[in-house]
């Protein structure tokens, strides 16, 4: 699929997934409130458990969190790109929860540099999910995707293919001073 196509997708609202360094993800323009609802309603998402942000770079980290902490610093630096979320301050530009922008953002730098230079290009905000249905695995597979949501998604292929770790990352709340691990996940040396 051409990226420009892609873009045009999610500025208008469209539900992307593909493939990322964990799991199978699900991702919309976090600038959309439609679109963040629709996810949430297409997965049978809890309206209070938030998406989080997969970044490309520290610069878009720094554009919608807020307050970020040495110790923050530290562990992005540390574990970014991998399979590390961490809980942050939010500038609360983003909607992280359907009609509400969250006073905290997760974000997650991908160890994978196809993913990183789609993010990159499109210059959106993708706020992120793993592509399934809450509650159950996470999906494997393309085929599992499609056959699972449908039209109700896009499918977005990279030039290089990866082999995903097949473990949700592990996730850590830094808002409170001292990193406490809300997840563990594929990156257990935290």
């Amino acid at each position: 699929m051409d990226y420009k196509e892609v873009l045009e997708y999610l500025k208008n609202g469209g539900i992307i997934a593909f493939k990322t360094d964990t799991v199978m993800g699900l991702g919309v323009n976090g600038l959309d409130n439609e679109a963040v609802k629709r996810l949430f309603v297409l997965k049978g998402r809890s309206f209070n458990k938030p998406l989080y942000l997969l970044s490309h770079s520290f610069n878009q980290i720094y554009e919608y969190a807020s307050h970020i902490s040495d110790v923050a610093l530290d562990i992005m630096e540390k574990y970014f790109p991998g399979a590390v979320t961490v809980v942050l301050l939010s500038q609360g530009k983003l909607f992280t929860l359907p009609d509400e922008p969250g006073k905290t953002i997760g974000v997650r730098i991908p160890n994978y540099p196809d993913l990183l230079d789609f993010l990159a290009w499109i210059k959106l905000p993708l706020l992120n999910t793993s592509a399934n249905i809450s509650g159950k695995p996470p999906i494997e597979k393309k085929s599992e995707v499609i056959a699972t949501f449908k039209d109700a998604v896009r499918y977005v292929e990279f030039p290089h293919d990866i082999e995903m770790s097949g473990v949700p990352s592990t996730v850590v709340d830094l808002t409170l001073g001292r990193p406490v691990i809300i997840r563990k996940g594929s990156e257990n040396k935290l």
